[in-house]
């Protein structure tokens, strides 16, 4: 994948395919609420990009399609990605981040009421016959506040090496940036951000 490649090709090129995946759904507390197995298929059709997500213990599937990328999602030159609304306001937030290395994937989704955090769902993705779905265990994040220059940063720790940073500033409803990090090992660290300027709009990407 050359770095001048188009919006559309990266994301297919690193994210199509299969992949199966483990969800887990986190409350504002980061304990566990329900964990849920996922079986994910990302095709180009005569030019029409599927991805079905298919919730494994019911057998819905669950279809998203476009022609391109839509305008909100935001595509690295690394193939990680972000989606959501492209402006924020006193309304409730909805954000999701994947970060992919090789046959790997992480990804959250962050769900933001009117006034306070929701849920975030944290998802551990893999190609098939890579198995990659961690502890039997139910998750328990590790929540960090950090104040820095008014505003205030919430650093959640999952699996010892993925950090999802959420900021909020007092002038501003919902969260001003969000940010999913992947230390996959010591020389690799895969990395998307997701930020809105003071006046609620969403930022031009930053640069790998």
């Amino acid at each position: 994948m050359t770095l001048s490649a188009p919006p559309r090709q990266r994301l297919l090129e690193v994210n199509g395919g299969c992949w199966e995946g483990l969800f887990a759904r986190l409350g504002p507390d980061g304990r566990e609420i329900e964990r849920f197995p996922t079986r994910l298929l990302v095709t180009d059709q005569d030019g029409t990009i599927e991805a079905a997500l298919t919730y494994l213990a019911s057998g819905r599937t669950v279809p998203m399609r476009f022609s391109e990328p839509p305008a909100a999602m935001q595509i690295s030159t690394a193939g990680h990605w972000s989606l959501g609304i492209d402006r924020t306001g006193p309304w409730p937030w909805i954000a999701e981040l994947c970060v992919a290395h090789g046959q790997r994937r992480r990804r959250i989704v962050l769900r933001h009421g009117v006034d306070s955090l929701e849920s975030l769902t944290y998802a551990r993705e893999w190609r098939p016959g890579v198995k990659d779905a961690g502890p039997d265990a139910s998750l328990v994040a590790s929540l960090e506040p950090i104040e820095t220059d008014g505003a205030t940063t919430t650093r959640w720790s999952l699996d010892g090496n993925v950090e999802v940073l959420i900021v909020h500033h007092p002038s501003q409803p919902g969260p001003v940036q969000v940010s999913l990090s992947w230390q996959v090992d010591a020389n690799v660290c895969c990395r998307i951000e997701r930020r809105y300027s003071p006046y609620g709009l969403l930022e031009p990407l930053a640069a790998d």
